[in-house]
Parts: structure tokens; C-alpha cells; sequence
């Protein structure tokens, strides 16, 4: 059975696939929360401000980023999605040089939907399998 496309659908093709950095004002509370892309202190990015800052980074590092929407479930306010994230690492963007290395992992993100656009979000992505793939940390988490 074919699953419903969502906003969280939107976001993701639109911001991440097709790098629109203009959907972000459209489908993000200007004054928003997002938990989990701090960084390792766990700091809690606020706003389009500093969203923009990390989309630049990360589709800067990885331009051939693409992110598969896996699953998505929604009561109509909250949407928790389950993505693949794939990608060439042959920018800068991340604290290291490109290493010409493909990744791939996965995630979950939940988000809260009100008056049209996304108030608050926990992200919570397998970034040590990213920087183990890029050769940056000694596990094996394949």
C-alpha cells in the first residue's frame, strides 16, 4: 500500500533533495527548536537562522545529498519520520576535508506542526555511523 505523502514528505524533497533553501521560511517557525544538531555539547539550534546555517554546512559537504523518506506516522500535529540519508562527502562544510567517501544511515525525527510550519523537532541521526563511514572514527557500526 502506497503511504500518503505528508509535510514531512515536502520537507525533506524539497529542503534536502531538491535544496531549497526558500522551503525552510516556508515550512519552519522562524522562532523554532530543534534538538539533536548541536553539536556533541548537545546545544539546541533555535530558529531559521541557525537551521539555514547547519542545511548550508551539511548540502555544502555532501552535494549530492538525497534523503528517503522510509516511513512517516502523524495524528495531524505531531509527525515522527524514518529516513535513509545518502551522500558523497567531496565539499567542505563538516570540521574535516573531504574524504570522497559515500555514506549512508539512518534516522528518526519527530516534529511538532502548528499554523502551518514546524515549532519544534527532535532529531536523533546515526551521525558516529556518517563519521565512522568517513573514516574519522575507528568503529565498525556497519
Amino acid at each position: 500500500m502506497m503511504q500518503e505523502e505528508t509535510v514531512l514528505h515536502r520537507w525533506f524533497d524539497e529542503v534536502w533533495n531538491n535544496k531549497r533553501e526558500s522551503a525552510i521560511d516556508e515550512l519552519l517557525a522562524a522562532d523554532s527548536i530543534h534538538h539533536g544538531l548541536g553539536g556533541p555539547e548537545g546545544q539546541v539550534m533555535r530558529g531559521t537562522a541557525d537551521f539555514k546555517q547547519f542545511h548550508r554546512a551539511f548540502l555544502a559537504a555532501f552535494p549530492d545529498l538525497e534523503v528517503t523518506v522510509e516511513d512517516v506516522v502523524s495524528d495531524g500535529r505531531k509527525f515522527v519520520a524514518r529516513c535513509t540519508v545518502r551522500g558523497t562527502h567531496t565539499g567542505e562544510g563538516l570540521p574535516i576535508a573531504p574524504t570522497g567517501r559515500r555514506i549512508e544511515f539512518t534516522g528518526i525525527g519527530m516534529c511538532i506542526y502548528e499554523d502551518g510550519k514546524f515549532v519544534e523537532v527532535w532529531n536523533e541521526y546515526d551521525f558516529m555511523k556518517m563519521y565512522s563511514q568517513l573514516g574519522v572514527l575507528s568503529l565498525n557500526l556497519e
